[in-house]
């Protein structure tokens, strides 16, 4: 499951420098609300908490909710990206 986040991450990251290669001046790695930067420390983020949520040791509801938390952020994300790259090719 941890693998899959990651693999989810390196994509919607993919998907970011494809806008970034599409309008240069619009999406940078600061820009806009802190841009690359901020958008990979959000996905480290939620792939820690997948992570916590793969650990034995901890309860099952709280297993779930990190893991479900995480999933909710990374699946945001990918649709903020998809949202944004269509929005753009439809100026």
């Amino acid at each position: 499951m941890t693998k899959l986040a990651l693999l989810v991450s390196a994509l919607i990251l993919l998907g970011y420098l494809a806008l970034m290669r599409l309008d240069p001046l619009t999406w940078g790695w600061l820009r806009p609300r802190g841009g690359l930067a901020m958008q990979a420390i959000s996905l480290a983020i939620a792939n820690f908490g997948i992570h916590l949520g793969a650990q034995a040791q901890r309860s099952l509801n709280m297993r779930f909710q990190l893991a479900a938390s995480g999933w909710i952020w990374l699946l945001v994300q990918a649709g903020g990206v998809f949202y944004l790259y269509t929005h753009w090719q439809a100026r």
